[in-house]
C-alpha cells in the first residue's frame, strides 16, 4: 500500500460547503467544511498550507529592520543585510518550495476532480476559476494601497505612501509565479502522466544549465528559471498527488541526503547560505530560483512528504485540530498578502512614541525591542485578515465559472498579471501605480466577469 494516500474528494463537497456558508456563522461554516473532508484525504496538504503562511508572516517580521537612528531618522532593510549570521533562520521560513510542492499536489486533485465530473470542461475554465480564488484578495489588497496612493499624493506624502506599498508588494512574487504555473497546469499535468520520469529530469537538466548560464553571465536566460524553477516544485507535487514517491523510510533516508547536499553546496560552492534574496546579496538563491536553493527546496519537501502521514492521521483522529487546519486555510493568503501591511501599520503607530528598535540588529536587546512591533503587527493582521477574510472565502466557495474565451487569451490574462504583480513591487511610483490600476481592470473588466454561466 502506498504511503501517501491519494485525496480522491467528494464530489458533493463544495455544494454542501457552499450551502453551509450560506445559512451558518463562521464557527459553523467551518466545522461543515472540515466535516465534508473525504476519509482519505491527505490532510498534511491542508496542514502545510497552513503553517507555510505564519511562517512566511513571522519570518518577514523577524527578517523586518525598521528602527530609528541616533538622530531619530526612520531606518529600514532586511536583518540578513546587517547581521549575516542570521542566515540560518531563512532554512527554517522559507516555505516557498514546499508551498510550490502543495500547490501541484492541490492543482492535480482539483484537475482530476474536474476531469471526472465535467469531461467536456476545457482547461481554461479551470484555470480562469483558480485564478479568481488566487487574485480576488490580492484585488482588495490593491485597491486599498491604491486609494492610499491617491489620498497621499493629494497629501504631500505621495513619496512616503509608495515606500510602503513597495513593502506591502513583497509578498507579490509568490503570485505572480503562482499564476503561470496554475495557467499552465492543465498541460503539464497530463505531460507528466506520459513522461512522469522524463519531464522532471529534462526539467531538472535544463535548470542545471541555464543556471550554468547565470554564471557565465549570459543575459537573459537565467530569467527562465524564475518559471521552471518553480514549475519543477509543482510538477513534485504531481507526483506526490499520483503516489509515484517512495515509501516514508526511503523519502526521510532521502531527505537526509539533500540535506547534507544542501549545506555542502553552500558551505563550498559560490551559492550564499541564505535562503531568501535581500539587497547587496550575490548569486541570489531565489532572483531566479538557484541550484541552492532547489537542493534546499528538496530536502525542505523530502522532509515534510516523509512526515505526512503521520500528520494525516493526526488531522483525521482530532476533529479540533482539523478545524483549525481548516479555517486557517480559508484565510491563508489574507494572511499572506497582508502581513507586510500589517508591519507597515505598527511601524507607523509606534514611531511618534520611539518604540522602534535602536540597539544593533541582531543583538539582546534589538529583539527585546523587537517585540512591541511584532505584537501590533500580529494584532493588526488579526483585524485585517477579520475585514478582509470573506472576501477570500467567497472567492473559495463561489462556483466555478465558464471562461468566455481561448485557453491563449486566458493564458495572455494569466501573463500580463503575472507581469504587473511583479512590477508592483519596483518602488517606483508611476509604475507600481499603472500595476494596480492594470490588475483591477484586469480583475473587473476580464477575469472577474468574462463568464457566461456556471460549469456544467
Amino acid at each position: 500500500m502506498p504511503s501517501h494516500g491519494r485525496f480522491w474528494p467528494n464530489s458533493n463537497m463544495t455544494v454542501t460547503i457552499h450551502n453551509a456558508v450560506a445559512v451558518s456563522p463562521v464557527a459553523g461554516s467551518l466545522q461543515n467544511m472540515a466535516a465534508s473532508a473525504a476519509p482519505d484525504r491527505n490532510r498534511a496538504i491542508d496542514f502545510y498550507r497552513a503553517i507555510a503562511m505564519a511562517l512566511v508572516a513571522v519570518g518577514h517580521w523577524m527578517a523586518t529592520a525598521v528602527g530609528t537612528d541616533a538622530d531619530g531618522n526612520l531606518i529600514a532593510g532586511n536583518a540578513l543585510e546587517f547581521a549575516p549570521e542570521l542566515a540560518i533562520l531563512s532554512w527554517l521560513f522559507q516555505v516557498m518550495p514546499l508551498f510550490f510542492v502543495v500547490g501541484g499536489f492541490a492543482s492535480a486533485m482539483s484537475l482530476d476532480s474536474f476531469w471526472r465530473n465535467t469531461p467536456t470542461g476545457r482547461a481554461q475554465d479551470w484555470v480562469v476559476s483558480r485564478l479568481r480564488r488566487m487574485l480576488a484578495p490580492a484585488v482588495v489588497l490593491a485597491s486599498v494601497w491604491l486609494a492610499a496612493l491617491a489620498v497621499g499624493s493629494a497629501l504631500g506624502f505621495s513619496s512616503l505612501i509608495a515606500t510602503g506599498a513597495t513593502a506591502a508588494a513583497i509578498p507579490l512574487w509568490f503570485l505572480a509565479n503562482y499564476t503561470i504555473d496554475t495557467a499552465i497546469a492543465p498541460l503539464v499535468l497530463p505531460l507528466f502522466r506520459r513522461f512522469p520520469r522524463g519531464l522532471p529530469a529534462v526539467g531538472v537538466a535544463v535548470f542545471c544549465a541555464i543556471e550554468v548560464a547565470r554564471f557565465a553571465q549570459i543575459p537573459v536566460v537565467p530569467q527562465f528559471n524564475w518559471v521552471l524553477g518553480w514549475l519543477v516544485f509543482q510538477v513534485a507535487g504531481f507526483a506526490w498527488r499520483d503516489d509515484l514517491l517512495p515509501g516514508t523510510t526511503t523519502m526521510a533516508a532521502m531527505a537526509v541526503g539533500l540535506w547534507a547536499t544542501a549545506i555542502a553546496v553552500v558551505t563550498l560552492g559560490p551559492w550564499p547560505a541564505a535562503m531568501v534574496h535581500f539587497p547587496g546579496l550575490e548569486n541570489s538563491p531565489t532572483h531566479p530560483p538557484s541550484l541552492a536553493l532547489m537542493l534546499f527546496g528538496a530536502a525542505y519537501s523530502a522532509t515534510a512528504i516523509a512526515l505526512a502521514p503521520p500528520i494525516t492521521a493526526w488531522l483525521a483522529q482530532s476533529t479540533r485540530a482539523w478545524t483549525l487546519v481548516v479555517g486557517a486555510n480559508s484565510v491563508a493568503m489574507s494572511v499572506y498578502l497582508w502581513h507586510f501591511t500589517a508591519i507597515i501599520i505598527a511601524t507607523a503607530v509606534l514611531l511618534p512614541f520611539n518604540m522602534l528598535p535602536t540597539a544593533a540588529v541582531n543583538s539582546g536587546a534589538w529583539w527585546l525591542q523587537k517585540l512591541p512591533v511584532m505584537a501590533l503587527a500580529a494584532v493588526s493582521l488579526t483585524a485585517i485578515v477579520a475585514a478582509v477574510a470573506s472576501v477570500e472565502r467567497r472567492a473559495l466557495l463561489a462556483p466555478r465559472q465558464n471562461w468566455n474565451g481561448s485557453p491563449v487569451s486566458l493564458f495572455a490574462t494569466a501573463a500580463v498579471l503575472s507581469i504587473v504583480l511583479k512590477q508592483w513591487a519596483h518602488g517606483a511610483v508611476l509604475p507600481m501605480t499603472c500595476s494596480m490600476i492594470v490588475l483591477l481592470a484586469l480583475w473587473h473588466g476580464v477575469v472577474k466577469t468574462r463568464d457566461s454561466g456556471p460549469v456544467r
